[in-house]
């Protein structure tokens, strides 16, 4: 799943993006901060269109509270 997708369907699940930041004084991967319900994930993102790792997107689901079946996609992605 590109990180572009997984954005809008954590958005359309009820998550509120606060934004991103730079795990190293603007260098390296974004880390956008989201939360849901009280619970909140940091999410490397390695670009708009490129794939994200599942094992990210596995713990950011955990992280939020959120099931990871019912992703877009394909069902084998994750």
């Amino acid at each position: 799943m590109d990180s572009a997708t997984f954005r809008k369907w954590l958005i359309a699940q009820g998550c509120h993006i606060e934004g991103y930041e730079h795990l190293q004084k603007r260098e390296g991967h974004q880390v956008l901060r989201v939360r849901r319900e009280g619970r909140k994930a940091h999410i490397p993102l390695p670009g708009t269109h490129q794939a994200l790792d599942p094992r990210i997107v596995q713990q950011a689901c955990a992280e939020l509270g959120l099931d990871p079946s019912q992703l877009p996609g394909p069902q084998s992605r994750v």
